[in-house]
């Protein structure tokens, strides 16, 4: 089974995301759908963070969501947009409702939370028409990859201001599993306030290298039409290993027969 993000991580996940992110995937999400006409598919929507801003735009999108924390964060979120969603629960490695999909959005790093990547990408191209499209992001660990991290050691990841005056904060501790591509993390949230919260987590990371992630797009059945790096269209490279970038690679592609 993917893993789900529960309780305070689900809670503060949408929170530490948007302090850092401009809308840049949701120009770029938005921008591929209109390249794919029909129903799409967002795959880990979440709390409808990406998938609710494309709704409101009059985008054919629904979602598909593992974690029922995050499931229950939508419909509040849902209500404050004043829209009606379509979100499906389910595991993105095996969920289906016997559709085609013209589209399937993956961003946020979603794939790598999957146990097969692989296994995974062969399930969602059997969820896509013949000629549909796969919106893909993943990243690199740099940080813990050249040890800017080091590991078994906690840090600050993620530290903001809710709305309410209440900080929320995000410590981390990594260990690397070379052979597996794995950084497994684990997690202390907390959230001040009369009380305040705390919750607990573990996470595996999966890294798939440019050149492994192109390979398995292949084998899968997927043809790849353009990539980018750090959400910026016009940052094509030949070769992402020969660059500095944060390690946000953004591929599009399309479902072979």
């Amino acid at each position: 089974m993917s893993q789900p993000y529960l309780s305070l991580e689900a809670e503060l996940h949408d929170a530490f995301w948007e302090a850092e992110d401009d809308g840049s995937e949701v120009k770029l999400m938005a921008a591929f759908l209109k390249k794919f006409p029909g129903p799409a598919l967002e795959i880990g929507s979440g709390s409808g963070r990406l998938m609710f801003p494309l709704v409101r735009m009059g985008l054919d999108v629904e979602g598909l969501e593992l974690s029922q924390d995050m499931l229950e964060l939508g419909n509040v979120r849902a209500k404050q947009m004043g829209i009606q969603p379509v979100v499906h629960a389910g595991d993105m490695s095996v969920w289906t409702d016997g559709r085609k999909f013209s589209a399937l959005l993956a961003p946020a790093f979603t794939l790598q939370l999957a146990q097969d990547p692989e296994a995974t990408l062969r399930h969602w191209h059997g969820l896509l028409k013949t000629g549909g499209g796969l919106y893909l992001t993943v990243f690199m660990p740099y940080a813990e990859l050249l040890g800017d991290l080091p590991e078994n050691e906690w840090y600050e990841d993620h530290k903001v201001t809710l709305p309410d005056g209440r900080l929320g904060l995000l410590e981390t501790r990594h260990r690397l599993d070379h052979e597996r591509q794995i950084v497994e993390r684990e997690h202390r949230y907390s959230l001040s306030g009369n009380p305040p919260v705390t919750h607990e987590s573990r996470q595996a990371i999966r890294w798939i290298e440019h050149r492994q992630l192109l390979a398995m797009l292949a084998r899968c059945g997927f043809r790849m039409d353009r990539f980018f790096v750090d959400f910026d269209p016009q940052r094509v490279v030949a070769d992402p290993d020969r660059i500095d970038f944060d390690g946000i690679l953004t591929y599009q592609t399309t479902r072979l027969g």
